[in-house]
């Protein structure tokens, strides 16, 4: 009888993964190299080399540009380099934006306005952004001559519903969420998130959704206890109590910084550990700020060299190979040895 139990919840554990990788969808943002405003040396480069990632570009289901890169480029660039190649592979647009934090300070609403009039850009030239993702908008802290200066959440809300407003008054179906940290540095996330929410539909507005920035490390090493059990919790808090969508992003800032091999390595093991720890996520983001990988492309690169669209083109192929095949994730011992340091 026992027996008989454990195969009925082993094999509901297997429908449970493959279902979940089935439903995923990949966003990608190229890497700044650590740098505010940085860009991969070849990311212009690749959209004139379309076949260089085409394999890679047909498991990007939105395509996530910093909203300080994208401000710097020209009109050739976006009307005829990134719009065909979103169009032609029907990928979304989403724009990071570090416009709605501290917007109360002295000299913060330049940053909104360079990105209200980028959106403007954007329309006249008929390129449609399905999405603005708040940049650590709630847990980014405030220091001011090396001092952590308390900005309060209450203060937080309110840049949000008025970046908000601004943004919609332009593009007024674009969905907003906001990449957050606070779960990561042990913070409490229940209470700002419910806030958030609830200030954004006073407003007859939605939160579309909550990626959360929590590099595999920390998860591994279970940095201020932090498991993945939690991020586990925070899944459930923004899916069923709040009625988010929520996602993870899949990145490594040991890796990052080790080499592109080991960025790839630590990324692809990220969305095995989650999976395999039943995670649920409706997006996962692979996304790096640090110095590696350099290079995008070419997605057929072999031996160690790994530019981020073959790492794009793996992590793609993985999450098709458990959603179709019902392939276990990575088996128990296998994930304790990765994924943990117990």
């Amino acid at each position: 009888m026992m027996r008989a139990q454990a195969k009925i919840l082993i094999a509901l554990m297997f429908a449970v993964i493959s279902a979940t990788a089935a439903a995923t969808d990949i966003w990608y943002e190229d890497n700044n190299l650590g740098r505010p405003g940085g860009m991969p040396p070849d990311f212009v480069e690749k959209f004139h080399q379309p076949e260089a990632f085409s394999q890679a570009s047909r498991y990007i289901r939105v395509y996530m540009v910093r909203a300080n890169v994208l401000g710097t480029m020209d009109e050739e660039f976006l009307a005829n380099l990134l719009r065909p190649y979103l169009d032609r592979n029907r990928i979304k647009l989403a724009i990071d934006a570090a416009g709605a934090t501290w917007t109360q300070l002295e000299g913060q609403e330049k940053i909104s306005s360079r990105e209200i009039s980028l959106l403007k850009r954007l329309k006249r030239l008929d390129i449609q952004v399905d999405y603005i993702s708040l940049q650590s908008v709630l847990s980014k802290p405030l220091v001011i001559n090396g001092e952590t200066v308390d900005y309060p959440v209450s203060w937080r809300v309110e840049d949000v519903v008025a970046y908000a407003k601004a943004v919609r008054a332009i593009y007024p179906q674009v969905q907003i969420g906001i990449i957050d940290a606070l779960p990561s540095h042990g913070k409490d996330y229940r209470q700002p998130y419910l806030m958030l929410r609830d200030a954004m539909a006073a407003e007859k507005m939605e939160l579309s959704y909550i990626h959360l920035d929590i590099p595999f490390d920390i998860l591994k090493e279970q940095s201020l206890g932090v498991t993945w059990q939690h991020i586990r919790d925070v899944e459930s808090y923004v899916e069923d109590i709040l009625g988010l969508r929520f996602g993870l992003l899949t990145t490594s800032s040991k890796g990052g910084r080790i080499s592109s091999k080991a960025f790839h390595e630590r990324v692809l093991l990220a969305q095995q550990c989650y999976l395999g720890a039943q995670g649920t996520p409706g997006d996962f983001i692979i996304a790096s700020w640090f110095p590696n990988p350099q290079a995008t492309i070419p997605e057929t690169a072999t031996g160690n060299d790994y530019p981020a669209m073959r790492t794009v083109l793996e992590f793609g192929r993985q999450l098709v190979r458990i959603g179709k095949m019902g392939e276990q994730a990575i088996d128990q011992q296998s994930w304790r040895a990765l994924c943990t340091t117990q």
